[in-house]
């Protein structure tokens, strides 16, 4: 199972094993370089496999208090697990998957948006980062849940019980700006090198203002049709399912690139989601901007929605497979995605933010735009495409649109692995 997910775990790995369960860790070295044993924490009776960044460990450090060995967050996530037990997950802000085993139970979670990937097994229990690891056949944990297995049952939970409502908040852009700087500050926190994914829209540049980025990288859609054939079925077999998406062949380039010079990549995944991005949301909103202005008429607009009940949906819905290529296609060059809009708090104050500061008539991302001018105005905007390839010219789709061509592919590659596993 490590051997199959070895891409995403250079830096070594450790196994324990007793007489009743098997535990194992690789790791990709990212915060404390030095200190040894973090390949498979162990303290007293608890080991613990982790996957991620715990961005307040320091604060969680001081209040956790007594004697540390290691500079590392996963001395604090276990540390803390032993102090609170599952409370312990509504202390962390960050990006996590782990599992922790006490000779007892073995107690898996993930954090809220689901940036870091975690799936089990029921019969034999067994969990893994990646579903190649399972076979392909198993289960996702979902984020913001917690899995218990006592080795007679499991359970699972839910640990973040948040419900979106809009509200009025008080200087809402300085707030938003103040968080989006720690946010930033936070992710840039390494001992190894790193960047920023910077396409040159509101997202990124954005970003870029909070810290001036050594290393940015850039993708160029460029006749690749020779080459995408080439490693296509690399970045299937990464991705672990098929997806919707053209984009993972952009975020192969864009990593590969990245880890010719850094380790972690920030990246604006998420801000699309939390504050009205898309242009999809456009119409929907326009109808609920008429039907907020016009009550009595409010059978003339049957399909309003809000930004942020759009938003929701796609929170819990596509934005998983957003993150899912993120991560598979950073992890397969052996690098660490970081997401600042996907801040605990960022996320809790977008779903708590008026419609009217994400799409204000046919403004969108109104509270980034405000900041951004702000903060850089001499920033020129342009029409949002998204991360955009040529795939329907590659692979000769005459459809128009390629999808279906596109799904073709990859399923038949997928075939081929099921077939042949030592691919």
């Amino acid at each position: 199972m490590l051997e199959a997910m070895k891409h995403r775990s250079p830096d070594g790995f450790r196994i324990f094993k007793d007489d009743k369960f098997e535990i194992g860790m690789g790791r990709l070295a990212i915060v404390d370089l030095k200190s040894e044993g973090l390949t498979l924490y162990h303290e007293d009776d608890y080991y613990l496999a982790f996957n991620g960044e715990i961005y307040n460990y320091k604060d969680l450090r001081k209040e956790i208090g007594g004697q540390f060995r290691t500079e590392s967050d996963t001395e604090v996530l276990l540390k803390a697990y032993k102090k609170w037990g599952v409370d312990c997950l509504d202390k962390l802000n960050g990006m996590f998957a782990f599992a922790i085993y006490d000779g007892k139970t073995v107690f898996l979670a993930r954090d809220i948006a689901g940036e870091k990937p975690l799936y089990y097994t029921q019969k034999p229990f067994q969990f893994a980062s990646e579903a190649k690891a399972l076979g392909f056949t198993c289960n996702e944990l979902p984020p913001a849940h917690y899995l218990i297995y006592d080795f007679k049952e499991i359970k699972i939970k839910k640990w973040w019980n948040f419900e979106p409502k809009e509200i009025d908040i008080e200087d809402a852009e300085e707030e938003l700006e103040w968080l989006l700087e720690d946010s930033v500050k936070l992710r840039t926190q390494s001992d190894v090198p790193y960047g920023l994914y910077y396409s040159g829209g509101i997202d990124s540049t954005l970003i870029s203002t909070f810290h001036n980025f050594e290393h940015k990288f850039s993708y160029e859609d460029k006749n690749y049709a020779q080459e995408f054939h080439k490693i296509f079925p690399k970045i299937v077999w990464h991705l672990d399912y098929p997806v919707n998406h053209f984009s993972p062949f952009a975020l192969w380039k864009l990593a590969e690139m990245a880890s010719k010079k850094v380790k972690v990549i920030l990246s604006g995944e998420g801000a699309d989601e939390l504050f009205g991005g898309y242009v999809r949301y456009l119409l929907p909103s326009l109808q609920h901007q008429a039907k907020q202005k016009y009550p009595s008429y409010g059978g003339m607009f049957p399909n309003a929605k809000s930004p942020t009940e759009l938003g929701w949906k796609e929170f819990n819905g596509n934005m998983q497979e957003l993150l899912r290529m993120a991560d598979r296609m950073t992890s397969a060059f052996g690098m660490e995605n970081r997401c600042p809009f996907l801040d605990r708090r960022i996320i809790e104050f977008a779903f708590s933010l008026k419609a009217s500061e994400k799409i204000n008539g046919f403004e969108l991302k109104n509270i980034l735009r405000k900041i951004l001018r702000k903060r850089k105005p001499d920033y020129e905007d342009f029409e949002k495409k998204g991360l955009y390839c040529n795939i329907n010219e590659w692979i000769g789709s005459s459809d128009g649109y390629g999808k279906t061509d596109y799904l073709k592919l990859q399923n038949n590659i997928y075939e081929t692995f099921l077939r042949n596993p030592s691919l």
